[in-house]
């Protein structure tokens, strides 16, 4: 009985090890992350953040660069796909601990001369809540994104 116990222990021990692998090392499937944040189908799930910004008095090129630049010194953040020369560019950023992956796709749109606009899509590829991670996260980005424009 007792070694019955400790065989499904040591199961129990194998499998997640198992599971946390596969979360840290899946590999990411750009062809299915890298849409348009404004068209990207919705998992309805509320682990998902959809979010367009207001209008800066920059163009989508420099706004694109300047996005780019501030995204990558975030922490456990990976440029997956895109780049400033489409406009469009998919991020993976990890938790901290369990290394889940969230991915964010931020457009620069034209919205006037020399004026454009964010438009992002940011969710989780596992679980179903979130807890608001990924709505905090943008706008704390969009938040700081606005400041060094201001204060260009």
């Amino acid at each position: 009985m007792k070694r019955n116990m400790m065989a499904v222990f040591y199961i129990i021990i194998f499998g997640i090890v198992l599971l946390l692998a596969y979360i840290r090392l899946v590999p990411d499937h750009t062809d299915m992350l890298h849409k348009d944040p404004q068209t990207a189908a919705s998992t309805g799930k509320p682990n998902e953040y959809r979010f367009t910004s207001t209008v800066f008095d920059i163009t989508a090129d420099e706004l694109i660069r300047l996005t780019d630049g501030f995204v990558q010194t975030q922490t456990r953040v990976t440029r997956i796909a895109g780049g400033a020369d489409t406009r469009m560019i998919t991020y993976v950023q990890r938790s901290a601990l369990m290394g889940y992956p969230d991915y964010i796709t931020i457009k620069a749109v034209t919205s006037g001369v020399d004026q454009s606009k964010l438009v992002i899509f940011s969710r989780s590829r596992f679980g179903y809540s979130d807890l608001g991670v990924n709505k905090m996260r943008i706008d704390r980005w969009v938040s700081i994104i606005s400041g060094i424009i201001a204060g260009r």
